[in-house]
C-alpha cells in the first residue's frame, strides 16, 4: 500500500508542470477574455457618454431662446459639454475611475438640461402669448386707425357742409335797409330847413332810410356809417369835418342804433358848406357795421 502511494506521488510530481501549464493557459485564456470584455463595455461606456452629451448638445442648439441670461448660460453648458467629451474621449481604458467621475457629470448636465429646456419651453410660452397680444393690439390700433380716419373724414365733411350752411345763412342774417331817400335843405333865418335842388343854396343832406326786420339777424347794437361823395367821387366837407371812425374809415356821420330785429327807420342831418358844393350828382352810401348796405343818389342844379 506505502508503495502504491509512493507511486502516485512520484507520478503526480512528474506530471504537475503539464497540469499547471494547462492552469496557467486556461488562467490567461480566462483572464485575457474578461479583459476583452471590460474594454469593450469600457469603450461600449465611452460611446454611451459621447452620445448622451451629442444628444444634449443637439437639443441646446434646437432651443430658440431670446432672453440674453438664458442664452449666455445655454453657450456656457455648451461650451463645457463639448470639453467633456473631449476629455472623454482622452481617457484610458485603465482609468475607469475617471469614466465613472464623467458618468456622474454627464447625469448633471442631463439635470441642468432639462432645466433649461423646461425654462426655453416656458419663454417660448411666454413668447407667443406675448406675440398673440401683441397681434391684438396692433388690429385694434388698426381698427382704431380706420375709426380715426373715418372720424376725420366726417368731420372734414361736416366742417364743409357747415361752411355752406354759412355761406348761406350769413348773407340771410344782414341787416338789409328799405329806400334811401336824400334830399337837399337851405337853411332859412329863423332856423327852418326848406327843400331845394341848387347847390348854391344847399346847407344841409337828408339822409331817410329804414333797417328792415330780419328775424335771422345778430339783436344789438349797429354801426351806421353815412358817406356823401361829389361827382369826382370825393368825399364832400360837412360840419363834423370828415369824421373817422375807429376803423381808420371817413364818414359824414355816424350813428349807434340798438337794433332788435324789428323795422327801425334812421334819419340823418348832415350840414354842409354850400359854398365847396357844385352842380352835378352826389353819392351816398351807407355801412353797417363796416359793410356796405346800401347807396342813394341827389342831383343837384
Amino acid at each position: 500500500m506505502k508503495n502504491i502511494s509512493n507511486f502516485s506521488f512520484y507520478k503526480l510530481l512528474k506530471y504537475s508542470p503539464v497540469l499547471l501549464l494547462i492552469f496557467l493557459i486556461v488562467y490567461s485564456f480566462n483572464t485575457h477574455e474578461s479583459k476583452n470584455k471590460l474594454d469593450d463595455e469600457f469603450r461600449n461606456e465611452q460611446k454611451i457618454l459621447q452620445h448622451e452629451l451629442d444628444q444634449i448638445v443637439a437639443d441646446y442648439k434646437k432651443m430658440t431662446v431670446k432672453k440674453k441670461g438664458l442664452s449666455r448660460r445655454i453657450i456656457t453648458s455648451i461650451n463645457k459639454i463639448i470639453a467633456l467629451k473631449d476629455s472623454i474621449k482622452e481617457i484610458k481604458r485603465s482609468n475607469y475611475d475617471k469614466l465613472v467621475k464623467y458618468s456622474m457629470r454627464v447625469a448633471k448636465i442631463q439635470r441642468e438640461n432639462r432645466k433649461l429646456i423646461l425654462q426655453a419651453d416656458q419663454l417660448t410660452k411666454q413668447n407667443d402669448s406675448l406675440q398673440d397680444e401683441n397681434n391684438e393690439v396692433r388690429k385694434r390700433l388698426r381698427a382704431h386707425e380706420r375709426s380715426q380716419k373715418s372720424l376725420f373724414k366726417e368731420n372734414a365733411e361736416l366742417v364743409n357742409k357747415e361752411k355752406e350752411l354759412r355761406d348761406k345763412i350769413n348773407p340771410a342774417k344782414k341787416v338789409k335797409i328799405g329806400n334811401i331817400t336824400v334830399n337837399a335843405f337851405k337853411e332859412r333865418n329863423s332856423g327852418k330847413f326848406t327843400s331845394t335842388s341848387k347847390s348854391s343854396k344847399t346847407d344841409a343832406f337828408k339822409v331817410k332810410f329804414e333797417l328792415l326786420e330780419n328775424e335771422l339777424a345778430d339783436a344789438g347794437m349797429k354801426n351806421i356809417i353815412i358817406q356823401i361823395f361829389d361827382k369826382n367821387n370825393e368825399l364832400i366837407l360837412s360840419d363834423k369835418n370828415r369824421g373817422v371812425n375807429s376803423d381808420q374809415t371817413a364818414y359824414n356821420d355816424y350813428i349807434k342804433v340798438n337794433y332788435e330785429n324789428q323795422k327801425l327807420g334812421i334819419v340823418s342831418l348832415i350840414s354842409v358848406d354850400r359854398h365847396s358844393l357844385a352842380r352835378g350828382d352826389y353819392k351816398v352810401a351807407i355801412y353797417i357795421d363796416n359793410e356796405i348796405a346800401g347807396n342813394g343818389k341827389i342831383s343837384l342844379r
